[in-house]
């Protein structure tokens, strides 16, 4: 899905790439503060020590940085998860899903202001585009999960009787649900995950893996 419409100019990709980082930093740390509306590409600039119009000689409008702030996040995603998993060793389908939770837990530990970003978009109706925005990210969730599912029943590790869109369901669910509250505790129901320890955490996590497990176990 290509939410980006060629509104980042070459200017902007023929730059170094400290100094494109500086500008998506300054980007995402307006927006995620902010959110889409109220946030300033002159407060961005300010933050850079650049002119405004240095801004728009790299994307054509707040839209289009802002698009290629939020594409910046699912790309880091996708790295995170895929460095995680790595280390898993094998295919079984419930350390799989245990990684890919604790890689989420991981990334918003080190990019705290994506994350926010992201919650913007998932709970503000006024972002542009919010829609694909949204899509793009449950998206992923089909194309890694889907494969890992159909495996995992076929070898028998999983349910036969769930289809493998409501077992990708389930598992997109749990893991936003659980990550929205460790990032803000007013989401956590009183389970305090913000502040746990990391052997608390990890319980918690397993926790809500066992469920899982009991569940969907053949």
């Amino acid at each position: 899905m290509n939410i980006m419409n060629n509104t980042v100019k070459n200017t902007f990709h023929n730059l170094p790439e400290q100094k494109r980082d500086m500008i998506v930093q300054a980007a995402v740390k307006e927006f995620a503060s902010k959110g889409y509306q109220k946030a300033s590409v002159n407060a961005i600039a300010r933050e850079l020590g650049i002119a405004k119009g240095s801004l728009y000689q790299y994307f054509a409008n707040k839209e289009a940085l802002f698009l290629h702030v939020f594409e910046t996040f699912t790309t880091l995603v996708r790295e995170s998860v895929k460095k995680r998993v790595s280390s898993a060793g094998g295919r079984d389908f419930f350390i799989l899903t245990r990684k890919v939770l604790m890689a989420g837990i991981d990334f918003i530990d080190r990019h705290p202001e994506y994350f926010q970003l992201y919650l913007r978009v998932l709970f503000e109706l006024d972002v542009p585009r919010r829609e694909e925005l949204v899509a793009k990210v449950r998206l992923f969730s089909g194309e890694y999960f889907g494969p890992i599912c159909e495996q995992a029943q076929k070898g028998g590790q999983i349910r036969k009787d769930i289809q493998p869109q409501m077992v990708i369901f389930i598992l997109d669910a749990m893991m936003d649900r659980f990550l929205q509250a460790y990032a803000e505790p007013y989401l956590d129901g009183g389970l305090g995950l913000s502040v746990k320890s990391g052997r608390e955490l990890a319980d918690a996590v397993d926790s809500v893996m066992q469920v899982l497990q009991d569940g969907l176990s053949v």
